[in-house]
């Protein structure tokens, strides 16, 4: 293309507004780390070293992400052609003006966050890596809908070799854009911190209605968050320090059962606590008063239901049987022996083996109100835990025991009635 003009003034200054509006585009871009231009890249969320709660749901941050120059417009060179030289005056030929066609734009697509437990960035580029997370610390940017240039992106953290809702750390995290007019393709923003804690949603501990002195009880412990590979513990408070009485491995599921028997009557603080070998220090959750009753001589059972039990069910008592008796004028259960019905978890669902496992509880006290709590574990290079749990009411037991060893886990519904009154019934 070639312009005509009248004098060289013009020439000269469309060459200044050419290399004006360069450096307003390219001049950010130099050797070295590539801060973000205008429009900014500013951190909105959460606040510099706010505390965030640790959660197996993914952790988000947000940041402004403005539309940039992502890419410039064709280059063309536009020749200036000065009028003809007056006389005795020598042509001077003008340097082409350089002019950029309309530039791309980037929005969103070209944003996103790196995530670390190290403060430390590029000395060349000025970028965060991503310390501790790997490829999870690579965050893509989503636009919030409705909003004037707002994107959130997201971390996930870790959830081996302990739970992510017991993460604890300080993460740093850094927002940038992909762009083609800076020598090293990337413009960052600043490096700001939030602190994550571990934390438990809806803890919940629940007793029996009634629970008595020198009684085995259950404790049920419930909670929002998959704490495989933790410990959960129950501490009870004895005046002058909180003491464990129970421990269990925690669970994906969700809950855990804890098996307790106190010693004296009146009231009792427990605490559920949760820990893991990336803890600073154990979580302790709210605590729970449980009133222990004094064991009443008035009883729902007596001598009447002794004797041995048997299946409730014909078909079951011949395929399927079980075995317990009810001794001392209703107050133990002795010699329960059932097969539970066992999974043994593989690699694959198709390769998981299922099992009939002889069980045994030996000995369980009966409560005054009937209720009946059994642990018993196995001796030897497999260890069993088998469970049980269950009321006697007039002659009739109906519970549930469960076993458990590694990655085996077996269930039996057992109703059993005296076999006394089977024989009694099966003669009239």
């Amino acid at each position: 293309m070639r312009i005509l003009r009248s004098s060289t003034r013009r020439p000269v200054l469309l060459v200044i507004a050419a290399g004006a509006l360069a450096v307003l585009v390219l001049g950010v871009g130099y050797a070295g780390a590539s801060p973000a231009t205008g429009p900014p890249i500013d951190p909105q969320s959460p606040g510099e070293g706010a505390a965030v709660e640790a959660s197996a749901e993914a952790l988000k941050v947000s940041f402004t992400c403005p539309q940039f120059v992502y890419e410039l417009g064709e280059e063309e060179e536009i020749e200036v052609v000065p009028e003809p030289p007056e006389e005795g005056e020598e042509e001077e030929p003008l340097p082409p003006i350089i002019v950029f066609g309309p530039p791309a734009l980037g929005g969103a697509e070209s944003y996103g966050v790196h995530f670390s437990t190290s403060s430390t960035v590029s000395a060349a580029t000025g970028q965060l890596g991503t310390s501790g997370f790997g490829e999870a610390g690579e965050g893509a940017a989503e636009a919030i809908k409705g909003s004037n240039a707002q994107c959130t992106s997201e971390l996930e953290l870790p959830s081996k070799p302990f739970p992510a809702t017991l993460y604890e750390g300080t993460v740093y995290w850094q927002p940038y854009r992909e762009s083609t007019v800076v020598p090293d393709g990337i413009e960052v923003g600043p490096v700001r911190s939030f602190k994550v804690v571990p934390h438990v949603e809806e803890p919940e501990v629940l007793f029996r209605e009634q629970v008595f002195a020198g009684y085995l009880t259950r404790v049920f412990f419930g909670y929002e968050a998959e704490l495989g590979g933790a410990i959960v513990e129950l501490q009870e408070w004895d005046g002058s320090a909180w003491t464990k009485v129970a421990e269990a491995p925690g669970s994906n599921k969700g809950e855990n059962s804890f098996y307790v028997k106190p010693t004296k009557p009146g009231r009792h603080t427990f605490r559920p606590v949760v820990k893991s070998g990336s803890m600073a220090a154990p979580l302790y959750l709210e605590e729970v008063t449980k009133v222990v009753r004094k064991p009443s001589k008035a009883r729902v059972t007596g001598a009447a239901d002794d004797g041995a039990y048997v299946a409730s069910n014909a078909k079951e008592r011949e395929e399927w049987p079980i075995e317990l008796t009810v001794a001392s004028s209703g107050t133990v259960l002795k010699n329960l022996k059932v097969e539970a019905e066992t999974t043994c978890k593989g690699p694959t669902k198709a390769q998981d083996v299922k099992l009939e496992i002889p069980s045994v509880i030996k000995h369980a006290k009966i409560a005054p109100d009937g209720t009946v709590f059994g642990v018993t574990e196995t001796s030897g290079p497999e260890v069993w835990t088998v469970t049980l749990v269950g009321s006697l009411f007039q002659g009739r037991f109906q519970g549930e025991l469960t076993t458990s060893r590694t990655n085996c886990t077996g269930y039996r519904v057992i109703d059993a009635i005296l076999a006394k009154s089977v024989k009694k019934s099966a003669g009239t």
